[in-house]
């Protein structure tokens, strides 16, 4: 038997279909890694484990990755894989009666579907009269933009200089960052530009804009695709060439001189095939490698290719590769319940990039890519977790507030309201561009043009316009690992919003060491929120303050922090439970402190009648590793602390917190503000207001090692006990209330008791109860909590 590593982690593990995972996409994608096992490989896929009752077969496999053509009947079924005659062990998996049919044909089927001349992405040659006639109708106001865009374009310089070479940014991380980073913004906008100036074109057949378009597509096919722009030299230069490139070149086709478009299409053939060899054949995306530029090239190779597939022959070999990735594997960050494990700013780019891809197929061809669960969940997950009043963007890097930020959020929402004909949440596009009209963007972030998949796409469908939630305020997303409970989502003023992470995917790429970490917006500010800002990645404060679980709203361990930039720091939000009085979840990061932690969980209860939170940090640490607990909280605004009565509170404008720790025995609040180190000051930091810090630490537990067994085990006398529970109470105060005042006692079991109104919680010692950490009561309903979950109600 082919031997295989199992790992929680997805990146780690890619098989498809996953274990215990009903399947909700009909065909669905099989995939698998080799390690030591080379090709070609065999896949079997069979109603019956013993593989007797005529299975599916394909073979010659040069890749581990099949996405059928056909659908597969509802129910039960088996598959394995082999090479070299020897196979796999046998999964099995299920198809739901429910699952999305969507059936891919080959990629090799798609050309002759797709329009012979340009344009052909978005709008076809034979589309172009009728796109005009939308540009002075139902998208006239769109247009003026445009074209206001568009001629400011038409006035700049049309040539720019191939980029400098890049210095060693583990050398000299701020020398590189100065010639990095502007160029990312220059090239990225320079092309951008092309983009909006052809766009225009098309809507309007100004051949003044045309022209302009086509002379810097020349310009910058002038470079050396190996030279400075080379992407492993500079990954970021090469995409600008290739992100909105495509779509200008297919826009002003007909405007290019014989040798000038000569030029260009030699320059995406070489563009193409570096591409293609640097995410297939330098490992396998989606497979051996996720890397997260990655994520953006296989939608840009895909745009070359259909663009330039009829004069580059290699065009359908890249799709052919594309399809099952595109198509079934994607997205890497995230399953069908919508999330993206990388944090809401960096799944913009992301989910915004894929509609370039999804709306040029589904437009050329009629595959609707848009039928996949976790478009309509992924507009439903940013709703929740991004409040459009929100002042903070979390988890991950980037977690400025800028106003191309949240067009960019109403954008990507509507193309997927508009592709899914599902309007449910255009209430929150609309409050996203009001919002954004109060803010600001860094001058180098200025792009030209319009969002164009959602310029061209087909109209919005009537209907209900608000983000319907069931009635529930507990919303959980389990495939990524985060939650957010919400009040009033539609009411900013009475709107309590806690964003919590606990995830699979860990730490690694542009995620942070915190899994049980939360954010807390209280009427429409934010009270708590992670610590540091992004300041180029890997550089100083973004490595060594960033990346660290001390600057996020989790507990660490005598300062020792969870595991950092490791897919072993796998975290999950189990046992979510709700009813009219509370809600419950539990986050799991055990493995994220194991290096001195058996167990590391966070209990979190709401109390909905009081407004307050309930949150327990269920510790056990390692034999003979000695660490104290520590809570962290972070926020914009100083605390009062009681340390007599273990209360803190903090207020921003009308709204407030306090918080209230549940430990009579030894303890300690620190207060600090700032960070350490600070973030280089070569970026635009508007926004990097000055932030203040919270840590409570209880007393180290240990016992004195009293008997000879115990003194044999612990020869220095003593010895640390199993664990703690520490218990932290927050009361939200919305504006234009007032906080209810809380009582708390220590009674004589040990337990750590806090009331407030008709609410009791408690904290029970480890060990006392076994298998249970706390309890609420509410008027005469009690509920315990621990292992199994909610129990008791």
């Amino acid at each position: 038997m082919i031997e295989e590593t199992r790992h929680a982690h997805p990146h780690i593990d890619p098989r498809r279909p996953r274990p215990g995972v009903r399947e909700e996409t009909n065909p669905p994608l099989f995939a698998w890694k080799p390690e030591a096992t080379d090709g070609p490989f065999v896949l079997e896929i069979s109603r019956s484990s013993s593989f007797t009752d005529s299975p599916l077969r394909v073979t010659g496999l040069d890749d581990p990755i099949y996405l059928p053509e056909v659908a597969l009947d509802a129910g039960a079924w088996f598959w394995r894989w082999g090479a070299g005659g020897d196979w796999s062990e046998i999964f099995a998996f299920e198809i739901s009666q429910e699952a999305v049919r969507i059936e891919i044909p080959l990629a090799s089927k798609w050309i002759p579907l797709m329009p012979s001349g340009h344009p052909r992405l978005y709008v076809t040659e034979e589309g172009v009269d009728a796109f005009r006639s939308r540009c002075t109708g139902d998208l006239q106001s769109g247009c003026d933009a445009l074209l206001a865009s568009a001629r400011t374009v038409l006035a700049e310089p049309h040539a720019i200089d191939e980029p400098e070479f890049l210095p060693d940014r583990f050398a000299d991380f701020e020398a590189f960052w100065k010639i990095h980073y502007p160029t990312m913004w220059n090239t990225r906008r320079f092309v951008k530009g092309a983009e909006a100036m052809a766009l225009a074109y098309m809507a309007t057949g100004d051949t003044a804009l045309g022209r302009a378009a086509c002379e810097r597509m020349v310009s910058i096919s002038a470079w050396d695709p190996e030279g400075s722009s080379y992407l492993a030299h500079n990954d970021e230069a090469h995409m600008s060439v290739i992100w909105h490139g495509p779509h200008a070149c297919d826009w002003v086709w007909d405007l290019f001189t014989d040798e000038e478009r000569g030029q260009v299409i030699d320059q995406y053939r070489q563009r193409g095939t570096i591409t293609f060899e640097h995410m297939h054949d330098q490992g396998l995306y989606g497979i051996t490698r996720f890397d997260s530029h990655a994520g953006r090239e296989i939608v840009f190779l895909a745009n070359v290719a259909i663009v330039f597939h009829d004069h580059i022959p290699e065009a359908t070999t890249w799709l052919e590769w594309l399809r099952p990735v595109l198509c079934g594997s994607w997205p890497s960050w995230s399953g069908n319940d919508g999330g993206w494990a990388q944090g809401l700013s960096y799944a913009l780019p992301y989910v915004q990039v894929m509609t370039m891809f999804a709306s040029a197929l589904k437009r050329a061809t009629g595959i609707d890519l848009y039928k996949k669960p976790f478009w309509k969940n992924h507009a439903r997950w940013r709703y929740l977790m991004l409040p459009a009043y929100a002042e903070w963007m979390g988890f991950g890097d980037h977690s400025e507030k800028w106003r191309a930020s949240w067009e960019m959020n109403a954008d990507v929402m509507e193309v997927i309201a508009r592709e899914t004909d599902a309007p449910g949440f255009m209430r929150y596009v609309d409050d996203l561009r009001k919002e954004s009209l109060t803010l600001t963007t860094p001058p180098e972030r200025h792009m030209a043009g319009v969002l164009s998949q959602l310029f061209t796409a087909p109209p919005l469908p009537k209907g209900d316009r608000g983000g319907a939630t069931d009635g529930r305020i507990l919303h959980v997303f389990s495939d990524v690992g985060w939650a957010a409970i919400r009040t009033a989502p539609e009411d900013r003023d009475k709107d309590v919003a806690f964003i919590f992470r606990s995830s699979p995917y860990g730490s690694i790429s542009h995620s942070h060491a915190n899994n049980n970490d939360f954010i807390l917006h209280v009427g429409s500010r934010v009270m708590a929120m992670p610590a540091g800002y992004y300041a180029g990645y890997g550089s100083s404060h973004h490595g060594h303050y960033v990346w660290h679980t001390k600057s996020h709203n989790c507990v660490t361990l005598s300062d020792a922090p969870q595991l950092m930039r490791s897919p072993e720091s796998t975290g999950e939000i189990v046992n979510a439970y709700e009813d009219d009085a509370i809600t419950y979840m539990c986050g799991i990061a055990d493995a994220s402190y194991a290096d001195r932690a058996d167990r590391c969980r966070r209990h979190v209860v709401f109390a909905k009648g009081v407004g307050s939170f309930l949150l327990v940090d269920e510790f056990a640490g390692k034999p003979n590793v000695l660490s104290s607990l520590q809570w962290n909280l972070h926020s914009w605004e100083p605390y009062e602390v009681d340390e007599r009565e273990r209360t803190f509170r903090w207020r921003r404008a009308e709204s407030a917190v306090t918080g209230v720790v549940m430990c009579h025995s030894e303890g300690f609040f620190s207060l600090s503000e700032g960070w350490d180190p600070p973030p280089m000051d070569a970026k635009w930091s508007k926004e990097w207001r000055n932030q203040y810090h919270l840590r409570f630490t209880p007393t180290l537990l240990q016992l004195q090692a009293k008997d000879a067994d115990s003194r044999a085990r612990h020869p220095h006398g003593f010895m640390p006990l199993p664990g703690r529970n520490l218990g932290v109470v927050l009361q939200t105060q919305l504006p234009g209330q007032t906080v209810e005042p809380h009582e708390r006692s220590l009674e004589k079991d040990g337990r750590e008791t806090v009331s407030v109104g008709d609410t009791r919680f408690v904290v029970i010692p480890t060990g006392q109860q076994e298998g249970i950490v706390g309890e609420v009561s509410v008027g005469d309903r009690r509920y315990q909590f621990g292992d199994e979950g909610l129990v008791g109600t």
